[in-house]
C-alpha cells in the first residue's frame, strides 16, 4: 500500500512538473510570436510578401501556429488602395476553417471574397458565416451584393430585407443601386414569363417611392412601362387601352426628367403606345406624343437617319389625321411641308401640298 502511495505521489509530481514546463514553453512561444509580429507588422507596410514569408517559416517550426490568420490581417493592413490585396486576404482565409475565425475575421474574409470577384465563393461562405452571426451588417451586405452580381435576383431581394434588419442597419448608396438592379432584373423575368400582374405589384410601389424621393431612373421607368406595354398585347378592349395609357403616363412623366433616353422614350410613346391606340389616325390622340417627340428631337445637336424616320412617321400620322378626319387642309399642308423637307419626292405629301395651294388660289 505504501509503495502504491509513493508511486501516485511521483506521478502527480511529474504531472505538475510537466504542466509547469509546458506552461513555460507556451509562454516562451507566445513571446516569440509577439516578437515576430512586432517585426512583421511594420515590415508589411513596405514589403508585405517578405512579412508573409517570415510567418510561413515560423509555422514550419511550430505546428498549429495560425500563420494564415496573421497573413490575412497583414495584407488587409497593407491594402492602401482598398482592393489591392483582396485576393491575397481571401486566399489566406481560404486555408482556415470558418469555426476558428472571429466575427471580424469572417467579415473581412467575406468582404475580400466580394472585392476579389469571387462571387460564388462569397455567397457560399457568407451563408455559412451568417449561421454564426446572422445580424452582421457586413456579412449581410456582401451576401446580398454577391447574389445580385450572380443574377440571382429573387434571392437577393430577400437578402436585402435581411440587410435592413442587420445591426447597425446602415444602407449605403451602393446598396440601393444593387437593389434597383435586383428589382428590375426580377421584374423583367416575371413579365417575360407572362406574370404581368405580379411584376406590376413589385415595381409600381417602388417606382412611386423613387419618384417621390426624386431618385427615379431611366431603367426603372423603362421596366415599368414595358410591363404595361407587354401586358396590353395579351389584353383586349378597355383593359388593353388602360394598360397602354398607364405605360404612356409613365413615359410622359420621365421624358422631361432625363436627357439620356428622352428620345427613345418619346418614340416609344408614339410608336408602341399611341399608334396602338389609334392605328388608323382617326382619333388624333397621338398628336401630343408626336409633338413631344418633335420637341425632344429638335433639342438634339443633330439628327441621324433614325431620328428623321421617326419624325416622318409622326408627321404622316398628323398629315393624314388633319386632312381626312378634321378636313383642316392648312394644318395638313403644314405637316406635308415638314415631310417634304426631308423627303422632297414623297407622293402623299406632294398631293396634300398641291391641293392646298389650289384651294388657296381659288380663294
Amino acid at each position: 500500500m505504501k509503495l502504491i502511495k509513493r508511486m501516485i505521489r511521483k506521478i502527480l509530481f511529474l504531472g505538475c512538473l510537466l504542466m509547469v514546463l509546458s506552461s513555460g514553453v507556451e509562454a516562451q512561444t507566445q513571446r516569440q510570436v509577439d516578437s515576430l509580429l512586432n517585426i512583421c507588422r511594420p515590415l508589411a507596410q513596405t514589403d508585405v510578401r517578405a512579412a508573409e514569408a517570415k510567418l510561413q517559416a515560423f509555422k514550419q517550426k511550430y505546428f498549429g501556429f495560425p500563420a494564415e490568420l496573421y497573413i490575412a490581417q497583414l495584407y488587409d493592413q497593407a491594402d492602401r488602395k482598398g482592393t489591392e490585396y483582396r485576393g491575397e486576404v481571401a486566399h489566406a482565409y481560404d486555408q482556415m476553417s470558418m469555426s476558428l475565425m472571429s466575427r471580424g475575421d469572417m467579415e473581412l474574409y467575406i468582404l475580400s471574397l466580394f472585392y476579389s470577384g469571387r462571387n460564388d465563393d462569397c455567397v457560399r461562405k457568407a451563408r455559412e458565416a451568417l449561421g454564426y452571426y446572422p445580424q452582421s451588417m457586413p456579412l449581410n451586405r456582401y451576401f446580398f451584393r454577391s447574389l445580385v452580381s450572380q443574377g440571382r435576383y429573387r434571392e437577393s431581394l430577400s437578402a436585402f430585407e435581411q440587410l435592413k434588419r442587420s445591426e447597425p442597419a446602415v444602407i449605403e448608396h451602393s446598396d440601393t443601386i444593387h437593389y434597383a438592379v435586383a428589382l428590375t432584373g426580377w421584374v423583367r423575368y416575371l413579365y417575360q414569363q407572362g406574370k404581368f400582374e405580379e411584376a406590376a405589384q413589385w415595381i409600381d410601389p417602388y417606382a412611386e417611392q423613387r419618384r417621390r424621393e426624386g431618385h427615379m431612373t431611366d431603367d426603372i421607368a423603362m421596366q415599368q412601362a414595358n410591363i404595361y406595354i407587354e401586358w396590353a398585347k395579351v389584353s383586349d378592349g378597355d383593359a388593353k387601352e388602360q394598360k397602354l395609357l398607364k405605360a404612356d403616363e409613365i413615359l410622359a412623366h420621365r421624358i422631361p426628367e432625363t436627357t439620356m433616353n428622352d428620345d427613345l422614350f418619346a418614340y416609344m410613346r408614339v410608336a408602341m403606345i399611341q399608334f396602338q391606340l389609334d392605328p388608323e389616325a382617326q382619333k388624333g390622340t397621338a398628336a401630343p406624343a408626336i409633338l413631344q417627340m418633335e420637341d425632344v428631337f429638335m433639342k438634339k445637336p443633330s439628327l441621324d437617319e433614325r431620328h428623321v424616320e421617326r419624325l416622318l412617321t409622326g408627321y404622316r400620322y398628323l398629315m393624314s389625321y388633319y386632312f381626312i378626319e378634321k378636313e383642316d387642309y392648312a394644318l395638313a399642308a403644314r405637316y406635308a411641308d415638314k415631310i417634304l423637307a426631308y423627303e422632297p419626292a414623297n407622293e402623299g405629301a406632294v398631293q396634300v401640298r398641291d391641293l392646298y395651294k389650289k384651294m388657296n388660289a381659288k380663294n
